[in-house]
């Protein structure tokens, strides 16, 4: 056999192994299935129906996942990549509620962590508290969603209020006791 004969089988095999072997790439969540699949958008096309593993519990549609795909064809998401950073980002507050604009404060803002936490922080300037129903004080941003609800304590002037983290991104709060607070502390609040 010749040497550029050699060199041809070679390269020949080097691609039919190649092509039968298993790849991974990244993708993109476009739509989340209640029969435990989502859908993909991927560098070279659009995907449906891929089945997550159980440890990928709440996908959420816009996170970055790890896909898999075997050489007959079947795909498999691993999980979501970790966020890019642990940046703060603004939240969005609803009506009747603004930012402090007093020197040293912080905004009200959240993040999520690379292990998954979402922690909020800032202070806020509310109107309408009271004890006696839960109001809807701010929206986390698309792709920061906690995996479950989280419920604690947070303070302000002259106040002491029970804070949800809902999953749905809506953050509500609720005065234990004192009225019209002049503001409200976000800091140290977060849930997974």
């Amino acid at each position: 056999m010749t040497r550029r004969l050699a060199n041809a089988v070679e390269r020949a095999a080097t691609r039919s192994v190649s092509r039968e072997a298993a790849s991974w790439s990244l993708a993109t969540i476009s739509a989340v299935r209640s029969d435990g699949t989502v859908d993909l958008t991927t560098a070279t096309g659009d995907v449906e129906r891929i089945r997550r593993l159980r440890s990928y519990a709440s996908p959420q549609v816009g996170d970055r996942v790890q896909v898999a795909k075997s050489p007959s064809g079947n795909w498999l998401v691993a999980g979501a990549t970790a966020a890019g950073s642990d940046e703060w980002q603004p939240l969005s507050l609803r009506s009747g509620f603004t930012a402090s604009s007093a020197s040293g404060d912080a905004p009200p803002a959240c993040r999520r962590t690379s292990d998954g936490l979402v922690a909020l922080s800032g202070i806020v300037n509310p109107t309408g508290l009271s004890t006696s129903a839960s109001i809807v004080i701010a929206d986390l941003p698309a792709g920061i969603r906690p995996e479950y609800r989280g419920a604690c304590v947070v303070v302000g002037d002259g106040l002491t209020a029970r804070l949800y983290i809902n999953i749905a991104g809506s953050i509500s709060i609720r005065l234990i006791s004192g009225t019209n607070p002049s503001w409200l502390s976000l800091d140290g609040a977060q849930c997974r």
